[in-house]
């Protein structure tokens, strides 16, 4: 028995008194004496006894007076009766007064002080069970309090304030986790707002209790605040005994459950326990209004759904009845939606027959089925009927109709289109056969225009030869026919005749083969020229009317031209173009000088021709339209406009640039940049992936011209597909490729260790585009295209020098950072394609 269990004693007996408090300490009691009834009560009030002794004969006063007062003002105390009578009578009135045990003197201590132990144990008995009384009374009420509502905050409230008034709570709290954000926040905070400087903001003294709960998803209990806190602190604060439970639903943590008092030492175990179990309820009644909330939320949310759906929808029983539908279902059959249950499979009329030989009757007894269903009004409709057999009516057939008169009317005109579409196709095929045709016929017809233009020249060039041809023969035939009578010319002067006559014949053969070389139809076939040769073949079909209009020819060729990639008759044929458009331009000048020429441009490694006359020059407003087809400033009937828009067509199919500068009243100066043709680059094959033909064709034609060979593609699977083929000196790839999947060709380029060079042909790459190439690019071409970015992209990738021509500047300098680090800068022109010859203005390369 604890020491700390009070026993009180009364007895009017000094001694007696003296040897039971005596025996009490040795037994385990601590002793609260009294002589009388006056000094009993008293000591009842001030000293929380547990069980009192008392004597019925007290002097003048009556132990029966003794006990009423003590019951009276404490029901719980157990009492023993001693007395030293045996009056039966007397032992039935104390148990009357609800004493515990009737002990008659004289008696033995240890007898006495067992039965205060059995009456102790009857005392916790009773007290227990009033516990137990009190609390299942307190859990039922509050079971009622949560069954009254199923919105989480309002049950909260009711619970935390019913437990408050239970436990004598000053304040309370309530934390749960938020279902989506995982975080625990107050629900219900009613403690005083003195104590939340305790533990929450910048000056928190002490940790949360919940906190700590909710860490070790364990009860926590604080007998005092104030032995935690600084003693200036501890004086004010309202609350002192805190208890902080966790709410817990099987493993599932949903918040804790705080309260506390303004007493210390309030709360022991048995309201540790209480609480957990109450916690455990509101954790679980938490849980059922959340659940309640969320099939309420859904079903709300499924109806609503199920009545968007614009296609008709309805569920049937077994017997073909509509258990539901949605909206759609009641506008098709024009009721209220109300009116539908009840109704069969037969008045929606989606199932093909009557019922049960009909797809819902297939359904229930068989599988389920697809099929089109067209309707008196003219509307089509693809019904699939499936069954379901988890619902409360049993095996169920939910039947779905999709209005496809639209899809089937359209699929109906689509092939109708498509197969107008294929007609058309058809004879755009053969347009642009004929077009092709016509463009042929067209270049031939402007190369006889041309060559109208030299019949007179030529003529007269031939003339002379034949005229030696003519007088030489006659002197030969009449030197043979009629020898001279002093033995005439010697076999050697006849042999020197012939000679001659070889000679001219030759003359004139030669210019007729030039004139055939470039009047009749060419090959597309390319092969080595060498530019200056051709231009001296083309300055000798017109060397009489250089003459006979008295125009100065001045030719300057530089020795060791690199030979370029070409069709001979089509470069022939806009050299011409070039030199007729300058002679034209300076009839009725005072001077007339044509200059004509060749150089090797190294940082362009091109070779540049250049034209340039003394004529009435351009305006500055026609300038910009001299390539354009048709375009003229000439009179009617003395040109069709063609000349430069032919010429500008055949420089760019080279791969090459043209340029024009003029001053009216000056001249004029074509400049041609062409690739020069360097055998050493035979060996690399690069990709041009460009999703525009003509701009993959140009630069297509540049590295060809340079002695690549070159692969082409037109979209990303083919581009991707050659790429992971491999056997690439280096890919020029346009932005348009790349972002149709960006990511394959990252994987792509992983998978290749990144081991091939890569050039981004794009002006506006932009988001993963513009990121990949910084990542993977070791240069970056913007328009215009020219063949210096290009020539510096190539160097930046393969590690060219000069492409092997052995012409290279020692002072050129590419435009383009091929390091890694600087991977994706952008490659540029620094001056115009015409700078090496002085012109200043550029054509408009398209």
């Amino acid at each position: 028995m604890s020491a700390d269990t009070k026993l009180l004693i009364v007895e009017d007996d000094e001694a007696l008194l003296r040897l039971v408090a005596s025996n009490a300490r040795v037994h385990g009691y601590t002793p609260v004496t009294a002589t009388n009834s006056h000094a009993a009560c008293a000591a009842l009030e001030s000293s929380g006894v547990a069980a009192a002794l008392v004597d019925l004969g007290l002097g003048t006063e009556s132990g029966f007076t003794v006990i009423r007062h003590i019951k009276e003002r404490a029901a719980d105390v157990e009492i023993v009766v001693m007395s030293a009578t045996t009056s039966v009578a007397s032992a039935i009135q104390s148990y009357e007064l609800a004493a515990f045990a009737f002990v008659p003197k004289p008696f033995d201590m240890d007898h006495l002080f067992a039965t205060v132990a059995r009456a102790l144990e009857h005392r916790r008995m009773n007290l227990d069970n009033q516990r137990l009384m009190w609390e299942l009374h307190v859990i039922n009420e509050l079971g009622e309090d949560l069954r009254r509502s199923l919105d989480p905050r309002d049950l909260l409230d009711r619970a935390l304030r019913r437990l408050m008034s239970a436990l004598g709570a000053r304040g309370g709290s309530v934390r749960l986790q938020d279902p989506i954000t995982k975080l625990y926040t107050d629900i219900i905070e009613t403690c005083p707002a003195e104590m939340d400087e305790l533990w929450s903001g910048p000056n928190a003294v002490i940790d949360r209790p919940s906190d700590r709960t909710l860490a070790t998803r364990a009860p926590v209990v604080l007998p005092d605040l104030q032995a935690l806190l600084p003693p200036d602190m501890a004086r004010s604060i309202p609350v002192r005994g805190v208890v902080s439970v966790p709410m817990l639903v099987g493993d599932e943590l949903l918040g804790a459950l705080s309260i506390g008092s303004s007493q210390p030492d309030r709360y022991d175990a048995r309201d540790e326990q209480l609480l957990c179990i109450i916690a455990g309820q509101i954790a679980s009644a938490v849980q059922n209004a959340r659940l309640h909330s969320y099939a309420r939320l859904g079903k709300v949310q499924w109806e609503a759904t199920f009545d968007a759906i614009s296609d008709p929808i309805a569920v049937f029983d077994a017997q073909g009845r509509i258990l539901r539908g949605n909206a759609a279902l009641a506008a098709q059959l024009q009721i209220p939606i109300t009116d539908m249950r009840g109704r069969t499979c037969d008045d929606v009329g989606l199932c093909g027959g009557r019922f049960p030989q009909c797809a819902v009757g297939r359904a229930v007894s068989q599988h389920g089925s697809r099929s089109e269903v067209s309707t008196a009004d003219g509307r089509i409709f693809s019904v699939t009927t499936f069954t379901i057999t988890d619902t409360r009516e049993g095996a169920a057939v939910v039947q779905v109709a999709k209005n496809v008169t639209e899809e089937i009317v359209s699929a109906r005109r689509l092939r109708q289109l498509s197969e107008e579409l294929a007609a058309a196709n058809g004879r755009l095929v053969a347009t642009v056969e004929r077009l092709k045709t016509t463009q042929a016929q067209l270049l031939q017809a402007e190369k006889l225009s041309a060559i109208g233009q030299l019949v007179a020249g030529v003529a007269h060039e031939l003339n002379n030869p034949l005229t030696s041809v003519i007088g030489y023969a006659q002197l030969v035939e009449e030197e043979l026919l009629s020898p001279a009578a002093d033995g005439g010319r010697t076999s050697a002067h006849l042999a020197t005749d012939v000679r001659r006559i070889a000679e001219e014949s030759e003359r004139a053969a030669r210019i007729v083969r030039n004139l055939l070389a470039f009047a009749r139809r060419q090959t597309a076939e390319r092969s080595p020229q060498d530019v200056a040769d051709l231009f001296t073949r083309v300055l000798a079909l017109r060397t009489y009317e250089f003459r006979l209009n008295g125009v100065d020819v001045e030719m300057a060729f530089e020795r060791g031209l690199p030979r370029v990639l070409a069709d001979a008759g089509q470069l022939q044929q806009a050299l011409l173009n070039l030199v007729l458009n300058a002679e034209q331009a300076m009839r009725g000048r005072a001077t007339r000088r044509l200059e004509v020429g060749a150089s090797y441009v190294a940082d362009a490694g091109a070779v540049q021709i250049t034209v340039s006359d003394t004529g009435h020059g351009i305006e500055d407003g026609n300038l910009g339209r001299v390539f354009d087809p048709f375009f003229t400033t000439r009179d009617v009937g003395e040109g069709t406009g063609l000349g430069l828009s032919i010429c500008y067509g055949i420089v760019r199919d080279h791969g090459g640039q043209i340029a024009v500068d003029s001053q009216v009243g000056v001249g004029t100066t074509f400049a041609l940049l062409l690739p020069a043709y360097m055998p050493t680059a035979a060996n690399e094959e690069l990709l041009v992936a460009h999703t525009e033909q003509g701009e993959r064709d140009y630069v297509a034609a540049m590295l060809a011209g340079w002695g690549f060979g070159v692969a082409f593609a037109d979209n990303a699977s083919a581009a991707l597909a050659r790429y992971r083929a491999g056997n690439l000196g280096a890919i020029f790839i346009d932005g348009g490729i790349v972002a149709g999947d960006v990511d394959a060709w990252r994987a792509a380029r992983q998978a290749k260790g990144g081991s091939i060079p890569l050039v981004l042909t794009s002006g506006a790459a932009q988001g993963d585009v513009a990121k990949f190439g910084r990542e993977q690019a070791v240069a970056l071409l913007t328009p215009p295209i020219e063949l210096r970015t290009v020539r510096a992209a190539v160097q930046a990738a393969l590690s060219h020098d000069d492409f092997g021509d052995g012409r290279a500047d020692a002072n050129e300098t590419s435009g383009v950072d091929a390091t890694p680090a600087e991977a994706g800068r952008r490659t540029g022109s620094t001056e115009d394609s015409t700078s090496q010859s002085g012109v200043s203005r550029t054509g408009e390369y398209a």
